[in-house]
């Protein structure tokens, strides 16, 4: 998981990261944390699994996961969808860190897609239509505490119980 220390590691990643944090301060609901872009990278990569796709390595999975909301921050500064901008910002970071120019293409589809409905007809890869369910699945909408006034809870899987 070298490649994954790298992204960890990288001062661009860290940014982003901070700067998620300051936007989201004084958030009422979820916030777009280390500790959300993990589980979400984890959840990714189960999901892999369960399906059988052995082209996506566990690196990238865990890439996309890691990437996937680090434009949020320019989401709430432009009104811009942060999923384009997450995915344009993790060009660079996933260089960095070693992967192939196909693997980048591949994660920063995924990463631009994380937000699509599940019927949209936009063709989606393995790992794009994982990274989408892994994104929803990495929140505990049953325990939140702002859940009478979230307007996304009724498309949130966890919304009753853990299912993963």
């Amino acid at each position: 998981m070298q490649q994954i220390k790298m992204i960890i590691a990288s001062s661009a990643y860290q940014e982003h990261l901070e700067k998620n944090k300051t936007e989201e301060e004084n958030r009422l609901f979820c916030t777009h944390h280390f500790g959300h872009l993990l589980e979400t990278a984890r959840l990714t990569y189960i999901l892999i699994l369960e399906k059988g796709t052995p082209f996506i390595s566990r690196e990238m999975a865990y890439a996309a996961g890691l990437l996937h909301d680090i434009g949020r921050w320019f989401e709430y500064q432009t009104g811009t969808d942060h999923a384009k901008k997450s995915a344009e910002l993790a060009e660079t970071i996933l260089l960095e860190a070693g992967f192939s120019s196909a693997e980048c293409k591949l994660i920063q589809k995924a990463i631009a897609q994380h937000r699509l409905k599940s019927d949209c007809r936009e063709h989606r890869s393995p790992l794009s239509t994982a990274l989408a369910s892994a994104d929803s699945l990495a929140r505990s909408c049953f325990q939140c505490s702002a859940r009478d006034q979230c307007n996304k809870l009724e498309e949130q899987p966890n919304q009753e119980t853990l299912l993963y």
